[in-house]
C-alpha cells in the first residue's frame, strides 16, 4: 500500500512539474519574438502559440498542444525519477538506522 501512494504521489508530482513547464514556455513564447506575427513553437515542438493582426487593428492570441508526446514522456521520466529518489531514501534510512543500532 505503501508503494502505491508513493506511485501516485509521484505520478502527480510528475505532472504537476510537466504542467508548469508546458506553461512557462508558451509564456516565454508569447513575450520572446516581440511583435512578430505567426505560429511559434517550444517545449520540443509540443506547445504552440500563434500571434495574429485582425483587421481591426487588434492581435489574436492562441495557445495549445501541438503534439503531446514530448508531454507524455516528460511525465514518464520524472515519475522514474522521483520513485527512484524515494528508493535511494529509503535503502539511505533503513542503513543508517542498521548503523545506529549496531553502535548500541
Amino acid at each position: 500500500m505503501k508503494w502505491l501512494f508513493r506511485t501516485l504521489g509521484s505520478v502527480v508530482a510528475a505532472l504537476v512539474v510537466s504542467a508548469g513547464a508546458a506553461v512557462s514556455t508558451a509564456i516565454w513564447l508569447m513575450f520572446s519574438a516581440g511583435s512578430a506575427e505567426g505560429r511559434r513553437l517550444g517545449y520540443f515542438d509540443a506547445i504552440f502559440v500563434d500571434v495574429n493582426q485582425t483587421p481591426q487593428g487588434t492581435t489574436q492570441l492562441g495557445v495549445g498542444i501541438n503534439d503531446p508526446i514530448p508531454l507524455v514522456v516528460t511525465v514518464i521520466v520524472l515519475t522514474v525519477l522521483i520513485l527512484a529518489v524515494m528508493v535511494v531514501h529509503d535503502q539511505l534510512r533503513a542503513r543508517r538506522k542498521q548503523l545506529l543500532a549496531d553502535t548500541e
